[in-house]
């Protein structure tokens, strides 16, 4: 058996741009030509097949192309990738080199559809803004309805894959959110603080206090979406490139999140956390709005009405805690005991699965309580 002894080559190069305070861009590029290989390599050993990789970054925060006062945080990230492998010979005829096989083709459609089943390629784009938020607060005082309080979040990947065995591969995702984070300092009001009087039993009185407004409230929510299809190609059937059905799978979900912390008095401590699953009913076609646009609008109908009914809810989970401090410390004839109270409670709650003619199994609730005490006597303070 004969060899062609033809070398190749390889190159690869990095290029990295600042552009001052607002950014950068990184981009890489790596080439190998078919006939590359090391020196301890036979020419069996060799890359048969011209390969094409490059990758273009990019961190960007566009909100310094603002004026300063706008105190905009916009960081955006971006990078493109590509992957090109070409054969050097012909799959169909291992005997013809490639280029001699698209050059004996009459029009560029033949050729177009030839290096579509030869070639081999990958695309990836992701796109995502982190953080974005708008820093304009209240002095002193942060307000409910402060901008600050707000932070936005956005990010969307997709990777595609054609050529050889595969007409297409889709996989797409979608992310976006938004916190929300609202920590007041306000004093409590404490009407008795300067009430006059030495006397010990005026303690209990001047520690009255009320906290109108919470330590902390807090919501974030997030809606991710995830597609993937795949349309394989039937090799003994090059001109119809659907007759083996495409595969799919899809998912949906919503979920949201709530936590209030909210000291009412100083002795008493409140905390409230919850949070809900919800799942973006759609129905399970395949959502392609080239092929299939009828099916695309059922699709998008469904999710408005979905969305606008927050989803169906998956699962649901909360938790409370309260602390209470028993004033005895404040009270001269029971300043020898302290004793403090805390309740805890969890609850959830799961749906359950469903059968294929829609009747339900069966939901699963669970509920916890626990109720602590804790005292102590100081036989010091009675003798």
């Amino acid at each position: 058996q004969e060899f062609t002894n033809s070398g190749g080559w390889a190159a690869q190069g990095n290029l990295n741009v600042q552009l001052s305070d607002i950014g950068s861009v990184n981009v890489t590029a790596k080439y190998i030509k078919a006939g590359f290989g090391g020196i301890e390599q036979t020419v069996a050993q060799r890359t048969d097949e011209d390969n094409l990789d490059y990758t273009i970054t990019t961190n960007v925060e566009l909100g310094r192309l603002l004026p300063e006062k706008a105190k905009l945080n916009f960081p955006m990230y971006y990078s493109y990738s590509k992957e090109t492998i070409k054969p050097k010979y012909n799959p169909f005829d291992t005997d013809m080199l490639l280029s001699d096989a698209l050059d004996a083709m009459a029009t560029q459609k033949e050729r177009d559809s030839l290096s579509s089943l030869t070639n081999h390629v990958e695309v990836s784009k992701n796109i995502s803004f982190s953080g974005v938020k708008v820093n304009i607060a209240t002095r002193k005082h942060p307000m409910p309805y402060d901008p600050a309080n707000f932070t936005f979040n956005y990010s969307h990947s997709q990777q595609t894959i054609e050529g050889q065995t595969i007409v297409y591969e889709h996989e797409y995702n979608w992310k976006g959110g938004m916190n929300y984070a609202w920590s007041p300092n306000w004093k409590p009001w404490e009407p008795f603080k300067n009430l006059k009087g030495k006397s010990k039993w005026l303690d209990i009185i001047k520690a009255q206090n009320l906290a109108y407004a919470p330590q902390s409230l807090t919501f974030n929510t997030d809606i991710t979406r995830n597609y993937y299809e795949l349309q394989e190609r039937d090799l003994e059937s090059l001109g119809t490139p659907n007759s083996i059905p495409a595969t799919w799978s899809q998912s949906f979900f919503w979920n949201r999140n709530f936590q209030l912390r909210w000291d009412i008095f100083k002795a008493l401590h409140f905390t409230f956390q919850s949070g809900t699953r919800a799942e973006i009913e759609e129905p399970y076609i395949q959502v392609n709005k080239d092929l299939y646009p009828d099916q695309y609008q059922a699709w998008k109908d469904s999710i408005k009405h979905s969305l606008l009914h927050f989803g169906r809810p998956l699962d649901y989970s909360q938790n409370v805690q309260i602390s209470y401090k028993v004033p005895f410390d404040k009270i001269p004839v029971t300043d020898w005991l302290s004793a403090d109270v805390s309740y805890n409670s969890n609850y959830s709650w799961r749906r359950g699965s469903t059968r294929e003619d829609g009747t339900s199994l069966g939901n699963t609730i669970n509920t916890q309580r626990n109720i602590n005490v804790n005292s102590k006597i100081d036989l010091e303070k009675i003798y």
